[in-house]
């Protein structure tokens, strides 16, 4: 259902009748929505899921290039200590 929005210079449409509140009001679909939804969500574990075990690989491993570039450039830029000198 989705819903239809209109403005019109009359203002507010009509008030939905109460049969047509009780067409829309079914408490047991959106229990098995909410159920069916959960169990999805940890039906299959992370690693199995191709998409998802992809998704998190492709996080890991931009993050372990970046910190390694961070690290890297940080080295390379560090002013060498200054020498001693002997009088």
């Amino acid at each position: 259902m989705k819903p239809r929005y209109r403005i019109s210079p009359q203002g507010i449409g009509r008030e939905p009748s109460d049969s047509e509140l009780l067409r829309y009001r079914d408490s047991g679909k959106l229990l098995y929505n909410y159920q069916r939804g959960r169990d999805l969500l940890h039906k299959r574990p992370l690693y199995k899921d191709p998409k998802a075990f992809l998704a998190l690989l492709l996080i890991v491993l931009l993050t372990w290039l970046i910190s390694e570039g961070v690290l890297d450039r940080r080295q390379h830029h560090e002013p060498a200590p200054p020498a001693q000198q002997v009088p």
